[in-house]
């Protein structure tokens, strides 16, 4: 449905992927900060946390699609309001009004997708609570296996907690995912480790490596909104975007290339060169040319 529910691609008969999303919250230090902001001023912690999560949900879609299921979409956080002008939202980086809002919080999923878009993509899903929905069969929950990434010795070292194991080799590409797990026959299917559960696509997989980002970066919302001036042509919108995957071929979005130069550029000047360096890797992977000198570039058309 549009809210996540089941939309998406097929009706997943083989099962449902799940994510360990607390090792993604937990894989670099302060994700989780809420520093103050100045009205207006782009908030680079929570588009640092968005793009980190981005980069787990993009292998989970992934994988997921690789694999005939459907994504239980993990409890994404979101570090900063969304707003509905530029300057509505500053201080803690939420909405004036807003004052006993905690953050960060659970987004909801208009807050980073774009529901109608996911509901008509080839990406199954299931809402957040999914598994926890007391109409969701006990026979489901109980067949669940915990994907390790690394090999063997991964598996061999696998927590106490993890009923039943199955090794995946790390950031495997996509023949290595399907071959590994193509033919497992758990119900949920739980990816420890999102961040090495997927690598790329092989040389000769060239159109799923070009199609599918694409159809991902399609599924992303932005947030809103910031005074800079930079981001006067989106009316202060800041589109999200999907972290790079490796392949034969660079996926390309000549719209998106002044988004990540400019929060590139914002990092930098922040001193987050960890950061910045992935806003460089976006504009690598989408091969655009040089800014020409003006900060964000030019666009050709649009307003995307």
């Amino acid at each position: 449905g549009g809210g996540g529910g089941g939309g998406g691609g097929s009706e997943a008969p083989r099962g449902f992927v799940t994510l360990n999303w607390r090792r993604v919250l937990e894989s670099e230090e302060g994700l989780r900060a809420v520093p103050r902001v100045e009205r207006g001023a782009l908030p680079l912690h929570h588009l640092r946390l968005m793009h980190v999560q981005l980069s787990a949900l993009r292998n989970g879609f992934i994988v997921a699609r690789l694999l005939g299921r459907a994504l239980v979409l993990p409890p994404t956080l979101c570090s900063c309001e969304l707003g509905f002008w530029p300057k509505h939202i500053g201080g803690r980086c939420v909405a004036g009004d807003h004052k006993t809002l905690a953050l960060p919080y659970v987004c909801p999923i208009d807050h980073y997708l774009d529901p109608s878009a996911l509901a008509n993509s080839p990406f199954a899903h299931r809402e957040r609570p999914f598994l926890d929905n007391n109409r969701t069969a006990p026979a489901l929950l109980a067949s669940r296996v915990t994907v390790l990434a690394g090999g063997p010795a991964a598996a061999a070292a696998a927590p106490p907690a993890a009923s039943r194991v199955v090794a995946l080799p790390a950031r495997p590409d996509a023949d290595q995912v399907v071959a590994a797990l193509g033919s497992e026959a758990a119900r949920v299917l739980h990816l420890d480790d999102p961040d090495a559960s997927f690598g790329g696509f092989a040389a000769g997989d060239e159109q799923r490596a070009a199609s599918w980002p694409r159809q991902l970066q399609s599924l992303l919302s932005s947030w809103c909104c910031t005074s800079d001036p930079a981001f006067k042509r989106t009316a202060g919108t800041v589109p999200y975007l999907l972290p790079p995957v490796d392949g034969p071929r660079a996926w390309a979005s000549e719209k998106r290339g002044w988004v990540a130069r400019t929060l590139g550029e914002a990092f930098e000047a922040a001193g987050d060169h960890a950061t910045a360096a992935r806003m460089k890797r976006v504009v690598a992977a989408g091969q655009w040319p040089p800014a020409g000198g003006q900060r964000g570039g030019k666009r050709k058309r649009g307003n995307d």
